[in-house]
């Protein structure tokens, strides 16, 4: 099981490029203050030197978290405040500060809510430019940024839907539809938050399909694909609908159980059994009887995932010790990490 989920390492990368934009704000304003200091503003030198410490502590302060969203406002409200003042004081000049501005507000938030700050950036530049700057310059300056907020617009929305595509993809197992091992640690780790903070009891069943590799070997593996795909439906069919389920492995599947007690999910379990051997598959150009053999654990106090998961597999081995086509509780079973 990987250490993180497709969704942490893309909450991540996010994070990281949003630390290292208030990094570059805060440097940029420390060399632009030095500037102004050698050209003897020294009233935009000391507002500048205080924005680059503002962004300096807010961009160390949470070098290994998430940025809350109320600094990143103010993040892009200072910035905003000091190239307005520029614009002001510098007129054109000013106005080059706009464009980077505007670029990392797209970077800021997501989704609609970047679109809603560049829109405000190029409503405030717009005017800056309007009030400060002759009329002729003024509207383009004014257009310009809009036709960088229509395209940045644009490349949020299509960035979004392929961000939503590819993570569909890695937590997507493409034989079945069913979710994969990528989703599982985000899932359980939920339900272990549930259970600690609202003593909401869970539970998970480990099936695996008995000797899926001698279905291989005799029928072929288009054949055992088939079978597996099958059986994904049949499950799925079965289950109840807060139940949710993974291929974790080749042949081996897990169904994660929230608001559900050991014996409870014992019962489940047996359902799934008896609807695998009772009911025959149908492939290309044969039939199959199927048995599957089932290990069921209850959340512990204490357990992690990776433990949790553990115990429900080895009630799932002793299944298959005893003779397969059976259902394992892990009543008596030790988890070990």
């Amino acid at each position: 099981m990987p250490n993180q989920s497709a969704d942490a390492l893309l909450q991540s990368f996010r994070n990281k490029v949003t630390r290292n934009i208030v990094w570059a704000g805060a440097i940029t304003q420390l060399l632009l203050a030095g500037a102004q200091l050698w050209l003897a503003h020294y009233l935009q030198a000391v507002i500048m030197f205080a924005a680059a410490a503002v962004l300096g502590v807010i961009a160390y302060s949470y070098r290994r978290q998430r940025i809350p969203d109320f600094w990143r406002v103010i993040f892009m409200a200072l910035l905003t405040a000091i190239c307005v003042v520029s614009i002001r004081n510098n007129g054109t000049l000013g106005v080059y500060w706009a464009y980077p501005l505007l670029v990392a507000s797209f970077f800021m938030f997501r989704d609609g809510y970047a679109i809603a700050l560049a829109s405000a950036v190029t409503i405030v530049m717009s005017m800056a430019a309007v009030l400060y700057m002759p009329s002729g310059d003024a509207w383009r300056i004014a257009a310009s940024l809009l036709v960088i907020l229509v395209l940045g617009g644009v490349f949020v929305v299509m960035l979004g839907r392929m961000q939503k595509l590819l993570h569909q993809l890695v937590v997507t197992d493409t034989l079945t539809g069913l979710q994969n091992r990528h989703r599982v640690n985000n899932v359980l780790s939920q339900l272990i938050h549930n259970f600690r903070r609202y003593h909401r009891p869970a539970s998970l069943i480990m099936l695996d399909l008995d000797h899926f590799k001698l279905l291989n070997d005799k029928h072929g593996h288009l054949f055992g694909d088939q079978m597996l795909k099958q059986l994904a439906a049949r499950l799925k069919k079965t289950l109840r609908i807060n139940d949710q389920l993974f291929r974790v492995g080749g042949e081996e599947f897990l169904v994660v159980m929230p608001e559900t007690e050991l014996e409870e999910a014992v019962k489940v379990a047996e359902k799934l059994r008896l609807n695998v051997a009772n009911n025959p598959f149908d492939g290309k150009d044969a039939q199959a009887h199927l048995t599957v053999s089932i290990g069921v654990a209850q959340l512990r106090a204490e357990q992690t995932w990776a433990e949790w998961i553990n115990t429900a597999d080895t009630a799932l081995l002793e299944a298959k010790r005893k003779g397969r086509n059976q259902v394992c509780k892990a009543e008596s079973y030790t988890p070990t990490a």
